[in-house]
């Protein structure tokens, strides 16, 4: 009988052990059911999920913004700036209100500051499943981007974050999607023309904003025509002993006998001056004035007299060229 109560006593020895580490388990599978919960309430909110987007655009993570925002972007121009990550400037993120729809999807208004501007975006969004079995998961229902008109003055092509993007024509706006909100810097940087950084911000999913890039010609580049000019009028037509230099833009005619090899010179360059065209691309030269110089001796024919034509010759400059995309400079 001893031996048997004895073991009793041993075993009922085991059952505040039991009872403390029970109570322990409980404790950690309440917290757990807890920090469930509020993190579903959160994090793996739906405006969790939007804040977690917004996030994403402002540190310009664009691969990852991308594939929350369940986008795949094509080859096609109107994609082109979707990958160009945003200068961030995002700020005052706040949730305004959800509001779940009859299909299940869900309303959620976010408010912000982008660059200083307020602004707001309705994100349409809809369960995706769940993440490791307790996590609330969500997907976009209606992709997150709006609409950036982009109008490149005098040449197709403008650059972007550093790319260089060219639309189907100059003058003329192309339409592109771009993640929301964002905010960009275009410009121009070619062998000939420039354009001032001009910065846009998209302020809102679902909006359109609008930009023009102002492409003018390089100062080099008038001063590049200008050596040119200089150095063909000094090298190929001067040197021509003919009252019509070919290809040059003087002459003089003479309606006497020439006995002697007409001399040219050059007295005042025209100072030439880049404006864009009427047509996107072209590029004019608008009309300058010079004076060239010749010198020739002649004899009437009406009676025989011999002179020396001492004059100055007055001249304009002026033509087109065209540039196209690969820089490729033609006169015409």
């Amino acid at each position: 009988m001893s031996s048997s109560v004895g073991e009793r006593r041993r075993a009922s020895s085991w059952w505040p052990f039991v009872a403390i580490w029970g109570g322990a388990a409980l404790f950690v599978l309440i917290g757990f059911a807890v920090t469930v919960v509020a993190l579903n309430a959160t994090v793996y909110s739906a405006g969790g999920f939007a804040r977690g987007y917004l996030d994403a655009v402002d540190r310009g993570d664009t691969a990852s913004a991308l594939t929350l925002a369940g986008i795949e972007p094509t080859d096609e121009l109107e994609d082109s700036l979707l990958t160009v990550p945003s200068l961030g400037g995002l700020a005052d993120v706040r949730e305004e209100s959800e509001l779940q729809l009859a299909d299940g999807t869900r309303t959620v208004t976010m408010t912000y500051t982008l660059d200083g501007t307020p602004g707001r975006s309705q994100f349409v969004v809809q369960r995706a499943g769940t993440r490791f079995g307790v996590f609330q998961a969500w997907s976009f229902a209606q992709a997150p981007t709006a609409t950036l008109d982009v109008t490149p003055q005098n040449d197709p092509r403008f650059t972007v974050d550093g790319r260089q993007v060219t639309t189907e024509s100059g003058d003329v706006a192309t339409r592109f999607e771009v993640l929301a909100p964002s905010r960009f810097t275009l410009s121009h940087e070619s062998a000939y023309l420039e354009a001032p950084p001009v910065t846009v911000a998209v302020i809102s999913a679902g909006g359109t904003s609008s930009a023009s890039v102002a492409t003018v010609a390089r100062a080099s580049f008038s001063q590049t025509l200008q050596e040119q000019l200089d150095a063909m009028l000094d090298t190929d037509c001067v040197t021509q002993a003919v009252l019509l230099p070919a290809g040059c833009p003087f002459g003089r005619q003479v309606d006497d006998r020439v006995t002697g090899d007409p001399a040219w010179s050059i007295v005042a360059y025209p100072a030439l001056s880049v404006q864009p065209g009427t047509v996107s691309g072209q590029w004019l030269v608008t009309e300058a004035a010079g004076t060239a110089h010749l010198v020739v001796d002649a004899q009437a024919l009406f009676d025989g007299r011999r002179y020396t034509i001492d004059e100055d010759v007055p001249f304009t400059v002026s033509y087109t060229m065209t540039i196209d995309t690969g820089d490729l400079l033609t006169f015409q």
